[in-house]
C-alpha cells in the first residue's frame, strides 16, 4: 500500500509568458462529478448494494457479471439521456468548457450522451486513465487499447493521443489495487484540472474512485461535503464548487 504520507506530493506552480502564477490566481472551479450510467456489470450488484449486501458479496456478483471493458446497458444509455434532458440549458452545464472522462468505454460513452461531441466540437474532450475505476481482477475494468479507443470513438474529439500509454499497464488479474492507490489517482486527476485553464469541467467516471476520493478516509487533501462523499448512484450528476487553500501540497475542498 502507498502510505498516506506520499499521497500529497508538491505540485510545480503553473508560470504563464510574463511569468505568473496562474493557480493562485484561481479561487475555485465549478466541477460537474458523474458516475456513468448501469453498465453490464452492474445490475445484480448495484440491487444487492441498495439493500445492504456487503462489499464482499458486492464483489461476487460483478464478478460472477463480469464483461471486459463493459459497457452500458440500454436502461444506463437511457440514464444518460435523461441527465442530457434535465440539465441542458441550465446556466452551469451551457458553461461547460472542459470535458473529461474516464477511458473505459462506459464512462467515455455516458459523457458522450450527456454532452454530445456536435454540441460543442471546439470544447476539448480528454480521456484521463487517472479517473479509471478500482483496477485489477475484473476485467471491467481493464480498459482497451489506444488505438482500440480510437476506433471505437472515431469521430468523437477524444484527445486519446494524450494516453501515456498504448495498453493497460495498471490491470493485473491477481488482485485488486489498493484503495490508497485508487484515492491517489483521484487526486492527480482533481490536480490536472486544477492546473487548467477551464474553470466549468464536466467529469464522468466510477462509483469505486468516487469512494475511495471523497468518503472519509478518503485522500488527506481532498475534503468532500456529506452530499459530495455520498455514494454516486448510475448517472448520478453532482454539481460542485471546487477550491484549492494552498498550493504545497494542493489541499482541496468540494462542496456541492
Amino acid at each position: 500500500l502507498i502510505g498516506f504520507d506520499k499521497l500529497c506530493s508538491p505540485l510545480p506552480p503553473q508560470r504563464g509568458p510574463m511569468g505568473v502564477n496562474h493557480m493562485a490566481a484561481r479561487t475555485s472551479k465549478i466541477v460537474h462529478f458523474v458516475r456513468h450510467g448501469q453498465a453490464m456489470h452492474n445490475p445484480r450488484a448495484e440491487a444487492a448494494r441498495a439493500e445492504g449486501c456487503s462489499y464482499e458479496r458486492f464483489l461476487d456478483l460483478m464478478r460472477e457479471d463480469d464483461a471486459p471493458d463493459a459497457e452500458l446497458t440500454p436502461l444506463g444509455r437511457g440514464q444518460a439521456e435523461e441527465v442530457r434532458a434535465r440539465v441542458a440549458g441550465t446556466a452551469a452545464f451551457v458553461g461547460i468548457d472542459l470535458v473529461c472522462a474516464s477511458t473505459l468505454s462506459r464512462a467515455l460513452e455516458t459523457a458522450d450522451l450527456i454532452f454530445p461531441p456536435d454540441a460543442a466540437p471546439e470544447i476539448p474532450r480528454v480521456p484521463l486513465d487517472d479517473l479509471r475505476e478500482i483496477s485489477g481482477l475484473l476485467t471491467n475494468a481493464k480498459r482497451r487499447s489506444r488505438t482500440e479507443l480510437e476506433a471505437k470513438f472515431q469521430g468523437g474529439g477524444w484527445q486519446f493521443s494524450a494516453l501515456a500509454t498504448e495498453h493497460d499497464e495498471l490491470w493485473t488479474p491477481e488482485e485488486l489495487e489498493p484503495h490508497a492507490q485508487v484515492a491517489e489517482r483521484g487526486y492527480q486527476a482533481l490536480k490536472w484540472i486544477w492546473q487548467r485553464r477551464e474553470r466549468n469541467v464536466l467529469v464522468v467516471a466510477h462509483g469505486g474512485i468516487y469512494h475511495f476520493l471523497f468518503k472519509s478516509p478518503g485522500h488527506p487533501c481532498v475534503t468532500a461535503d456529506p452530499v459530495t462523499s455520498a455514494r454516486f448512484h448510475n448517472c448520478e450528476f453532482k454539481s460542485c464548487r471546487l477550491e484549492a487553500s494552498s498550493e504545497d501540497p494542493l489541499v482541496f475542498t468540494i462542496e456541492e
